[in-house]
């Protein structure tokens, strides 16, 4: 005969665990701070997928165009891949170049960075997560004069 204490014991643990599996990793936030983590992925993951407004990635420390993290550099080109556009905000009272060649050359490696993409897809669905969706680099100026990127914004594409 079976123990009613030991079934009772296995029935607990069993709802406990399908109850630990259905909990959100990651939960969805209008801005994240980036950090170069797997945990960052999961986070934009939930966000972009919650959440039908912008989605800004702010730094710890100032970064500049042509040094735009790998991990960030993959969610734009996938963004791209799957419809979206990548715009560039100069910083306010300075002339926007006409040539948008010019503003390619910004990102080192984004054809690159395409090219695996469509090669392999990740495990925290990034192409779903960020179907739809536009990006907006805004740069500014620090007081010596350097340009930093000072936010990048995944705008959800209107009319779709």
């Amino acid at each position: 005969m079976i123990n009613k204490t030991k079934v009772l014991l296995v029935a607990s643990l069993v709802l406990f665990l399908m109850g630990c599996q259905s909990t959100p990793s990651s939960p969805a936030k209008d801005t994240l701070t980036f950090v170069d983590s797997q945990s960052f992925d999961e986070s934009m993951a939930a966000s972009l997928t919650s959440n039908k407004t912008p989605v800004t990635i702010d730094f710890y420390s100032p970064i500049t165009p042509n040094a735009i993290p790998p991990r960030i550099d993959k969610w734009m080109a996938m963004a791209q891949k799957s419809g979206g556009k990548i715009s560039v905000n100069q910083p306010e009272g300075e002339p926007t170049p006409k040539n948008p060649m010019l503003l390619l050359g910004l990102f080192t490696g984004l054809w690159e960075v395409i090219s695996k993409l469509t090669k392999e897809k990740s495990s925290y669905s990034m192409e779903d997560s960020v179907k739809n969706r536009n990006v907006n680099i805004s740069l500014a100026r620090n007081p010596q004069g350097n340009l930093y990127v000072n936010k990048i914004i995944f705008e959800p594409i209107t009319g779709k």
